[in-house]
């Protein structure tokens, strides 16, 4: 329990340093508890298909695994358990609450109007400078008002972007972390097996204890390192919408 609160504090801190000091606490506990249920997701889908890979049933689970991706590979929990990251709906719905947090953050710091100009600035936003009085008369104004109307298409076409990015954040956060955790497990069964065969031809003994534990060690590594990047680039996406 010790240890629970003190890597809590830890991660807390982190996503702190992150956030800055001033951003309200519900904010980056959100941040912290995402990072917490992914990896405690990762983390149990693990320890359920573990002593199946110790008691040497390694065909079998490869080809359930095989057939059925992201599934607690073992004969009996197959049908009744399923990691959660490695289900797509579990990380779209999460990537979709994300970023409306995001949306969220971003128009009750800039306030309504600011927020909103942000994705259609019908006025533009002067990506264009130009400074009148230094032209002619009758060539300033025509000339004003062409960088004037480039420049409102360049600022709408910029809040059009800003609209597709946000359905583009949810694609990529939520299959990012459903390919990675995905391909991790069926990585990892590739590897079991071909150490249950190399084990068997050259040494012939099945499938020792010490390999399956390496490779679930790396598969735990793999867990944190997933854990860490989706609440990461969640709290940076809230970082970066307060910047005007």
């Amino acid at each position: 329990m010790v240890f629970f609160e003190m890597f809590f504090e830890k991660v807390y801190e982190f996503f702190e340093d992150i956030l800055w000091l001033e951003e309200k606490k519900w904010t980056k506990m959100y941040i912290t508890s995402l990072f917490f249920i992914i990896i405690f997701s990762n983390i149990i889908g693990m320890l359920l298909e573990f002593p199946s890979n110790v008691f040497g049933l390694i065909q079998e689970w490869s080809n359930l695994a095989i057939a059925n991706p992201g599934s607690i590979w073992h004969p009996v929990l197959e049908h009744y358990i399923k990691i959660p990251t490695a289900d797509i709906n579990f990380n779209v719905a999460m990537a979709v609450i994300g970023v409306l947090i995001v949306i969220y953050e971003q128009f009750k710091f800039l306030g309504f109007w600011k927020a909103l100009y942000e994705y259609a600035p019908i006025w533009g936003k002067n990506y264009i400078p130009f400074e009148r009085g230094n032209l002619p008369k009758y060539v300033d104004l025509p000339v004003f008002l062409l960088v004037k109307a480039f420049d409102i298409l360049i600022s709408l076409f910029l809040g059009v972007l800003e609209v597709i990015g946000h359905g583009a954040k949810i694609i990529s956060l939520s299959f990012r972390l459903f390919g990675n955790v995905t391909s991790g497990w069926l990585l990892m069964i590739m590897l079991v097996w071909a150490v249950s065969g190399l084990t068997t031809n050259i040494f012939d003994i099945q499938f020792p204890i010490i390999a399956p534990v390496i490779l679930h060690l790396q598969a735990l590594l793999v867990a944190l390192i997933q854990a860490l990047v989706f609440p990461l680039l969640i709290a940076i996406f809230i970082k970066v919408a307060k910047v005007h």
